[in-house]
């Protein structure tokens, strides 16, 4: 590793990333007409590999062929419905191993010039009238790959066999005695999924509760995200919400239950990974063009392929732009975004990865949700209705740039390293309606906003060793890695001079126009600087004491730091004066895990396991005053089910029991009066607060049958506060059904795909205690009834390379709170049906 003096050093801005990023999009959009050309030769002269695949049916020797060359197969499963092939053993090339498992098949592979395989299949001969003309088959693409990674992009599955989020080493879904969930690139591409919350609106048992970075899974936040298998991002930090673009990414992984053993501090809900594009060592460029309702428009480029006749070097660059207005008024957006991936084999054995992705939202217009009456009825308002000006603006940036390290030894024990760097900034001008409204008079809410800016900085980095060793006659793994995360941030907001002194009636809206100028700085404040840091070190051993039984134990060391200064301002210029300042450190807190697996047949497993997980609560002081930090809350999961690999590992099953305990949770201590500070350091309390979340889950995910692919869950989820004997989580829908669904149309009508999603759920309510303006308090309640939302798609193959699509969302026109909150303001209507149509084609 290079060294330098600092002052002698330079490092290239962050600005500097949408040109190069830009310019690498340019060269490889330059060069993929000479990528495609050269597809074919490339195809014929790999080297040849070594096989031995029994004789079978066809799409099996298919699909193992596929995995023994380190190519995936995509092709319809009903092209090779009920075909036979006698099997493949030998040295083979790629050209001359499909021949050899196609002969007697009645199946030709045709090689297009840009290295598609078209599959005809030649007709039986007729009695009188010779042979029968052939007739052309769905197209199958043949895309090579460094190995079977878990990879979904071109598998045309609703599930994978592969999955790294529980232990950054691939494991099957049976392996991982965790209950997982895959969002997969081509129920992605079905539902049309841009965002990260659209993704996590398609899991199960995950509740999105509104557009800034909340989800919750068995009651809990979940407040860690990984990428690529990495450090986690925090999410629990308030200036950073996830933006990313979902055109770069192959898939998004949820694992419910405690994560400490790889998340770090947090919440039992879950953990989220998300798995971005890499290269194709084959060119490959895929365009679509999407309109839909409310005048939406987005256009997706997305061109890969090798950079070199060795095909050591490939590259990725992923193009989308999306624009438009919103059915909320006053809200439209613009949302370019940019991804560029290099990958270069340094050594047969050693990958680099390196990249950047830079996006952007500049929205006009703001959105907060709407207030309800004081008793907690709704205001019966236009789902359309947005209570905001046409001079409030929200502008976002997004920037990561990301490097990743593998090396594979010859005794399949491996190395990994992965750093990210993530920026993120906002800026917004923001306006807002809020207070409850009484009933009478219809007084109540007045006129809120301000200049609000932040900007949040994450540096995670990664380093983990693992692979197997024997002991005892049986073969076992190992883990051991090292991470670190450090998040520092900064949030300020200046209030407008007349803000929650202004008025309004819900039912009879004016603008509301401030002085830009003046502000009210006795309700403006700063936090800078924020942050916090992690490191940990942790160990996961896999062992095998039988063929079926498998035992895991693992655990992590970990150390965190927080800091936090408050602060007045003073004055418009942005002059300080420190309110509150906090430091703190948690000494190393040891987070065990452990689970145990049992294959009761070829195809069943049955599991059991304990997860645990912590959070400091740096900000919660015991008393008395000025208090000391309480002791972090304590999280654990217990989780009990069956895991099965079905149809050859093409459709996952999972049904899971789960009792999730949180302890620890700061209770206010009535020996002292209550001295509370927003997001400051607050006293007196004590750490006595038990939560349990308790329920099932029933999930199914891959291909039922030829041509039909589903991604199903349900969960039941009872949640309790122990402290207040009372519902934990009332957002936490007690029944929650998530289903999606596609099915190609058999025989002659196998150019039509037609799915459909729906998410059925049980009912929502909030409850609180509100103060009217003459101080008096009455206590409100409102509950949001069962729904049930129902999403329609079809699509149409125009030939091989193009297909056209439409997709309606919320067919039914259901009207529905996507988030419910309180009666001052927050409650987000969901969208009414709309529709979209995307052209799409793939070269």
């Amino acid at each position: 590793m290079a060294h330098c003096a600092a002052r002698h050093c330079r490092t290239l801005p962050l600005s500097f990333l949408p040109s190069a990023l830009a310019l690498a999009a340019a060269q490889l959009a330059a060069t993929a007409p000479l990528l495609l050309a050269s597809g074919a030769a490339q195809a014929q002269t790999a080297p040849a590999r070594s096989f031995d695949i029994p004789a079978g049916p066809l799409e099996d020797a298919l699909n193992r062929f596929g995995q023994d060359a380190g190519l995936v197969l995509a092709f319809a499963p009903e092209t090779v419905a009920g075909l036979k092939s006698a099997g493949l053993k030998g040295s083979h090339s790629v050209r001359s191993g499909l021949d050899a498992l196609l002969q007697g098949t009645g199946v030709r592979a045709v090689q297009q010039p840009n290295g598609v395989y078209v599959f005809q299949r030649q007709a039986p001969v007729a009695q009188a009238a010779g042979a029968a003309p052939v007739r052309s088959l769905a197209e199958i693409r043949v895309q090579a790959r460094r190995a079977a990674n878990g990879t979904t992009e071109g598998t045309g599955s609703y599930t994978n066999q592969i999955t790294s989020i529980a232990s950054k080493t691939d494991q099957s879904f049976r392996e991982i005695p965790q209950s997982v969930s895959v969002i997969t690139r081509q129920l992605m591409d079905d539902k049309k999924v841009v965002d990260v919350e659209q993704a996590l609106a398609l899991t199960p048992g995950v509740i999105v509760a509104d557009n800034s970075g909340r989800y919750y899974s068995r009651g809990f936040q979940v407040t860690s995200m990984q990428v690529d298998g990495g450090a986690p991002l925090a999410l629990g930090a308030y200036t950073y919400q996830p933006q990313q673009d979902m055109a770069f990414y192959d898939r998004v992984e949820v694992m419910r239950g405690a994560s400490g053993l790889l998340g770090g501090v947090g919440d039992p809900g879950g953990i989220i990974n998300l798995v971005r594009k890499k290269p194709l060592a084959q060119a490959q460029v895929d365009v679509s063009l999407s309109a839909g309702s409310w005048d939406q428009r987005r256009t997706e480029i997305d061109v890969t392929g090798p950079l070199n006749a060795e095909r050591s070097v490939r590259g990725r660059a992923v193009l989308a732009y999306q624009d438009g207005n919103s059915y909320f008024d006053y809200v439209s957006q613009e949302k370019p975004s940019l991804y560029g991936v290099l990958e270069a084999d340094l050594t047969p054995s050693t990958l680099l990865t390196v990249g950047a992705s830079y996006g952007k939202v500049k929205q006009t217009g703001d959105y907060a949700g709407l207030p309800r009456f004081t008793d907690g009825r709704d205001l019966g308002l236009p789902a359309h209705t947005v209570f905001s000006n046409d001079w409030s603006f929200f502008h976002y940036k997004n920037q990561e740039v990301f490097a990743q390290l593998a090396h594979r030894f010859d005794n399949h024990w491996q190395l990994k390293f992965n750093a990210s760097h993530a920026q993120t900034e906002q800026n917004r001008q923001w306006s807002t309606l809020s207070g409850p409204v009484d009933p009478q008079t219809l007084t109540g809410p007045v006129w809120r906003g301000g200049l609000l800016d932040s900007s949040n900085t994450q540096d995670i980095v990664d380093f983990n060793l693992s692979g197997p060793f024997t002991a005892l006659g049986r073969t076992h793994e190992l883990l051991l890695g090292l991470d670190w995360q450090r998040v520092r941030s900064h949030w300020q907001n200046l209030s407008f001079a007349d803000s929650g002194t202004v008025g309004a009636n819900v039912f009879d809206m004016r603008p509301w126009t401030p002085q830009f100028d003046q502000f009210n700085l006795n309700l403006s404040e700063r936090y800078a600087p924020w942050g916090q840091e992690q490191v940990g070190g942790y160990g996961v051993l896999r062992l095998n004491p039988s063929d079926r039984l498998h035992v895991i134990v693992g655990a992590r060391v970990s150390r965190y730091k927080f800091t936090q200064t408050m602060s007045d301002i003073l004055d418009a210029a942005g002059s300080t004066r420190p309110w509150s300042a906090k430091s703190f450190e948690e000494k190393a807190k040891v987070t065990p895990y452990g689970g145990v697996i049992y294959d009761l047949t070829p195809q069943w497993s049955a599991y059991a396991s304990y997860s645990s997980i912590f959070k400091p609560q740096a900000l919660m002081m015991s008393g008395p005053q000025p208090g000391a930090p309480l002791a972090p809350i304590k999280g654990k999961s217990y989780e009990a089910g069956l895991k099965g690999e079905l149809m050859d590992g093409k459709l996952n099953a999972t049904f899971s029991m789960f009792n999730v305990e949180r302890t620890g949770t700061a209770v206010l201590d009535e020996r002292y009066a209550e001295d509370y500070s927003l997001w400051g350091a607050s006293c007196c309390y004590l750490p006595q607060g038990k939560v349990t979340s308790q329920g099932f889950d029933v999930e199914v995910g891959g291909q039922l049958a030829a041509g039909w692919q589903v991604a199903a869950g349900y969960t039941f989820n009872k949640t309790r506060d122990k402290t207040e004997n009372a519902i934990y989580s009332s957002i936490t829908p007690r029944h929650l059904l998530k289903l999606s669904t596609v099915y190609t149309l058999p025989g002659e009508w196998s150019r039509w795909r037609v799915g459909g999603s729906g998410r059925v759920q049980s009912a929502q309510f909030v409850s609180g205690t509100v103060t009217n303006a003459g101080g008096a308090t009455a206590n409100y309640d409102f509950t949001q009834p069962g729904h049930a939302l129902w999403d329609l798609m079809l699509q149409y193959r125009i030939d091989p390379h193009w297909s056209l699509s439409l997709n309606v969302n919320n067919v039914l026109d259901k009207r529905y709170y996507q988030t419910v909150s309180s009666i001052y303001s927050g409650n987000m209507q969901g969208l009414p049906r709309n529709a979209m149509v995307t052209l799409r084609g793939t070269f």
